[in-house]
Protein backbone atom coordinates (compact mmCIF):
# COMPACT_ATOMS: atom_id res chain seq x y z
CA UNK A 1 0.00 0.00 0.00
CA UNK A 2 1.57 3.30 -1.05
CA UNK A 3 1.64 5.63 2.27
CA UNK A 4 -0.26 8.86 2.47
CA UNK A 5 1.49 12.56 2.51
CA UNK A 6 2.31 13.53 5.85
CA UNK A 7 2.38 17.12 7.65
CA UNK A 8 5.43 18.66 9.08
CA UNK A 9 4.89 21.21 11.98
CA UNK A 10 8.36 23.04 12.70
CA UNK A 11 8.84 26.15 14.29
CA UNK A 12 4.77 27.24 13.79
CA UNK A 13 4.87 26.25 10.02
CA UNK A 14 2.69 23.21 8.54
CA UNK A 15 4.92 21.70 5.51
CA UNK A 16 2.89 19.09 3.68
CA UNK A 17 5.38 16.58 2.34
CA UNK A 18 4.71 13.83 -0.05
CA UNK A 19 5.93 10.00 0.25
CA UNK A 20 9.50 9.65 -0.42
CA UNK A 21 11.39 8.82 -3.54
CA UNK A 22 14.27 5.84 -3.97
CA UNK A 23 16.81 8.55 -3.69
CA UNK A 24 15.49 10.34 -0.80
CA UNK A 25 15.43 6.98 1.19
CA UNK A 26 18.70 5.82 -0.32
CA UNK A 27 20.10 9.38 1.31
CA UNK A 28 18.54 8.84 4.73
CA UNK A 29 19.75 5.12 5.12
CA UNK A 30 23.44 5.91 5.45
CA UNK A 31 22.33 8.45 7.92
CA UNK A 32 20.60 5.84 10.17
CA UNK A 33 23.21 3.26 10.04
CA UNK A 34 26.16 6.05 11.18
CA UNK A 35 23.85 6.67 14.31
CA UNK A 36 23.04 2.94 14.85
CA UNK A 37 26.60 3.02 16.10
CA UNK A 38 25.74 5.50 18.61
CA UNK A 39 22.91 5.83 21.68
CA UNK A 40 19.82 7.91 20.41
CA UNK A 41 19.97 10.06 17.33
CA UNK A 42 21.66 13.68 17.27
CA UNK A 43 19.83 16.59 16.41
CA UNK A 44 22.12 17.19 13.23
CA UNK A 45 21.22 13.84 11.51
CA UNK A 46 17.64 14.48 12.81
CA UNK A 47 17.69 17.85 10.98
CA UNK A 48 19.23 16.44 7.69
CA UNK A 49 16.44 13.66 7.66
CA UNK A 50 13.91 16.11 7.99
CA UNK A 51 15.79 18.85 5.38
CA UNK A 52 15.83 15.38 3.15
CA UNK A 53 12.05 15.16 3.27
CA UNK A 54 11.33 18.53 2.50
CA UNK A 55 13.63 19.41 -0.57
CA UNK A 56 11.24 18.11 -3.18
CA UNK A 57 8.45 20.28 -2.11
CA UNK A 58 9.87 22.84 0.06
CA UNK A 59 13.57 23.20 -0.91
CA UNK A 60 13.59 27.02 0.57
CA UNK A 61 12.14 25.66 3.89
CA UNK A 62 14.60 22.40 3.23
CA UNK A 63 17.86 24.98 2.57
CA UNK A 64 17.14 27.05 5.64
CA UNK A 65 15.82 24.63 8.31
CA UNK A 66 18.95 25.45 11.12
CA UNK A 67 17.90 29.01 10.86
CA UNK A 68 13.92 27.59 11.65
CA UNK A 69 12.59 28.13 15.49
CA UNK A 70 11.71 24.43 15.76
CA UNK A 71 12.36 23.11 18.95
CA UNK A 72 14.47 19.54 19.65
CA UNK A 73 10.89 17.91 20.23
CA UNK A 74 9.30 19.40 16.98
CA UNK A 75 12.52 18.29 15.08
CA UNK A 76 12.18 14.75 16.43
CA UNK A 77 8.42 14.46 15.69
CA UNK A 78 9.37 15.32 12.15
CA UNK A 79 12.12 13.30 11.82
CA UNK A 80 10.00 9.99 13.24
CA UNK A 81 7.37 10.70 10.77
CA UNK A 82 9.65 11.00 7.71
CA UNK A 83 11.20 7.61 8.92
CA UNK A 84 7.52 6.81 9.31
CA UNK A 85 6.96 7.77 5.84
CA UNK A 86 9.78 6.27 4.61
CA UNK A 87 9.13 2.45 5.72
CA UNK A 88 12.14 2.43 8.11
CA UNK A 89 9.92 2.39 10.95
CA UNK A 90 6.51 0.85 11.58
CA UNK A 91 3.36 2.86 11.50
CA UNK A 92 1.71 2.98 14.83
CA UNK A 93 -0.41 -0.02 14.98
CA UNK A 94 0.97 -1.58 12.09
CA UNK A 95 2.52 -4.91 12.87
CA UNK A 96 5.66 -6.40 10.69
CA UNK A 97 5.03 -9.13 8.44
CA UNK A 98 7.05 -12.75 9.44
CA UNK A 99 7.85 -11.09 12.61
CA UNK A 100 11.23 -9.46 10.46
CA UNK A 101 11.96 -5.35 12.13
CA UNK A 102 12.09 -2.54 10.32
CA UNK A 103 15.26 -1.37 9.18
CA UNK A 104 16.54 1.40 10.97
CA UNK A 105 14.35 0.92 13.93
CA UNK A 106 16.15 0.44 16.68
CA UNK A 107 18.64 2.73 15.99
CA UNK A 108 15.80 5.99 16.87
CA UNK A 109 15.13 7.05 20.16
CA UNK A 110 14.37 10.59 20.07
Amino acid sequence: MRPQPIVLHLGGQDFHVRPLTLAQVQRIEPLLATQSQRAGTSIAVASEIVAISLERDHPQAAATLGEMEATATEIAAAMRAVLRLAGFIAADGAETASGEGQAGADSISA
